[in-house]
C-alpha cells in the first residue's frame, strides 16, 4: 500500500514541479500540499512548499510553518533546505535569531558546495558572528564561494586577501567581481592598477575601472575621479570634469566631495564662483564631521571674501572649537585665539586659551608655540573671565 502511495503521488509532485518553474505559483501550491500530506518521504517537496510560504507565492506568507518544513527537509539532506534553516536563524525569520545556529547550518550546507552558504560562512569567520573570527578560514570559504560565481564572494574574498597582505590574489579576485558588474571591485582593482599592487600599475586601466565604479553609482570612486581631474595626477587636468564628478558624490552626501565642492565654488575653478554657495557645501560637510571643512568654514565666517556677507564670529568660534575637539592643532590654536582675545564668545577666558595654546604647540602648530611663549612672560593668569 505504502508503495502505491508514493507512486500515486510521485506525478503529482513531478506536475508540482513543472508548475513551479514556469512560476505559475496558485498552481503549484495545493498540489505540493497534498504531496506532503501524504507521501511524508518526499523532503523535496517540503522544502519546495516551504518556499512558497516563505515567500508568499501563491498562497500566504507563512514564515514559521516554512520554517518548520525547511527544518524536516534539512535534516533529511536536503542542502537548498539546510541553507535556507541557516538564513532563517542569521534574519530572525521563523525563528528567534541565532548566529550560532546559522553557523551550523551554513556549514553543513556548505560541506556540499552550497555556494551562497560557503559565502555566509566565509562572512560568518570573517566577522566573528556565530564562530571565533578567523580570516583565513574565512577566505578559504570566500574563495569557494567566488570560484563558484558568488559575485558579493568575490569582493569579500579580494578584501580577505589584502587583509593578508596577498595583493596577487585580491587584484584577480578584484578583477573577476569588477567583470562582473560590482561598482566596489570596480573601485578596488582601479586602485590595484593604480598603485600597481597585485598587477601591473597601468594608469589607463585604471582611469577606466573608476569610471565604470563612478557610472554604476559608486561614490569613492567618484571622488578619486574628481581628486584626479582637479590635481591633475594621472590624467590631464580638467576642472570642469572634477566639479561634475564632485557634484555626483557631494549631492549623495559625501563629505569629502562636499568640501572639495565648496573648495571649487569659493575659487571659482570649473565653476562660477559663489561663495555662498561654497558655504553651503562646507556646512553640509562640517556637519558630517568633515574637520578641513569645519575649518573652511570658520576662516570664511570670520573674514568672508564676498561683499555682501557679514562676519559671523559666533559660528565661526562653534566650528574652531569642533574642529578642536576632534584634534586639529591649528583649529586648537584659533579657539585659543577666540577665548583669548573675545572672538565669537561672551567673555575672555586666558585660562582655557592656554590650554587650546598648550594642546596645539604639543602637535605642533607654530603660531601656538609662540602664544606658549607669550604666556610665559607672564600674559596668562593675569585675566581669568572677563566680560567682552
Amino acid at each position: 500500500m505504502a508503495e502505491y502511495v508514493i507512486n500515486q503521488y510521485r506525478g503529482v509532485y513531478k506536475r508540482a514541479l513543472e508548475l513551479y518553474n514556469d512560476e505559475k505559483f496558485k498552481e503549484c501550491y495545493p498540489m505540493f500540499e497534498t504531496v506532503v500530506k501524504n507521501d511524508v518521504m518526499n523532503y523535496d517537496a517540503k522544502y519546495y512548499l516551504a518556499d512558497l510560504l516563505y515567500n508568499g507565492k501563491g498562497c500566504t506568507k507563512n514564515v514559521k510553518e516554512a520554517f518548520q518544513l525547511y527544518m524536516t527537509a534539512a535534516t533529511n539532506k536536503n542542502v537548498e533546505a539546510a541553507y535556507m534553516v541557516g538564513m532563517s536563524y542569521l534574519t530572525g525569520t521563523g525563528i528567534m535569531q541565532d548566529s550560532t545556529q546559522a553557523v551550523a547550518w551554513f556549514t553543513e550546507a556548505a560541506k556540499y558546495a552550497h555556494p551562497l552558504s560557503q559565502y555566509y560562512l566565509g562572512l560568518a569567520y570573517l566577522r566573528g558572528e556565530g564562530i571565533t573570527k578567523d580570516v583565513p578560514r574565512a577566505t578559504q570559504w570566500l574563495v569557494h564561494a567566488a570560484k563558484s560565481g558568488v559575485v558579493d564572494a568575490q569582493r569579500e574574498a579580494g578584501e580577505c586577501y589584502a587583509l593578508l597582505g596577498k595583493m596577487k590574489g585580491a587584484a584577480t579576485l578584484y578583477l573577476e567581481g569588477a567583470r562582473n558588474g560590482d561598482p566596489v571591485c570596480m573601485e578596488k582593482i582601479a586602485d590595484c592598477y593604480a598603485k600597481g599592487e597585485g598587477t601591473l600599475q597601468c594608469t589607463g586601466l585604471a582611469m577606466n575601472f573608476y569610471e565604470q565604479a563612478a557610472e554604476a553609482g559608486n561614490i569613492n570612486a567618484q571622488v578619486k575621479l574628481g581628486m584626479k581631474y582637479y590635481t591633475g595626477v594621472d590624467v590631464e587636468q580638467d576642472m570642469k570634469k572634477a566639479v561634475s564628478y564632485f557634484t555626483q558624490a557631494a549631492n549623495e552626501g559625501n563629505p569629502v566631495a562636499q568640501n572639495a565642492l565648496a573648495e571649487c565654488y569659493h575659487m571659482g575653478d570649473g565653476v562660477l564662483k559663489n561663495e555662498q554657495t561654497a558655504i553651503g557645501w562646507w556646512t553640509k560637510a562640517a556637519n558630517a564631521g568633515n574637520i578641513d571643512a569645519m575649518i573652511h568654514l570658520a576662516e570664511n565666517l570670520t573674514d568672508p571674501k564676498d561683499e555682501y556677507m557679514d562676519p559671523d564670529l559666533v559660528t565661526a568660534k562653534f566650528w574652531w572649537q569642533k574642529a578642536a575637539e576632534l584634534g586639529d592643532p591649528y583649529a586648537m590654536y584659533r579657539l585659543g585665539d577666540c577665548l583669548e582675545k573675545g572672538i565669537g564668545v561672551s567673555l575672555i577666558n586666558v585660562d582655557d586659551a592656554y590650554k587650546w595654546y598648550r594642546l596645539a604647540a604639543q602637535k605642533g602648530d607654530p603660531d601656538a608655540t609662540e602664544a606658549i611663549k607669550r604666556f610665559s612672560k607672564g600674559v596668562g593668569g593675569k585675566v581669568k573671565l572677563r566680560k567682552v
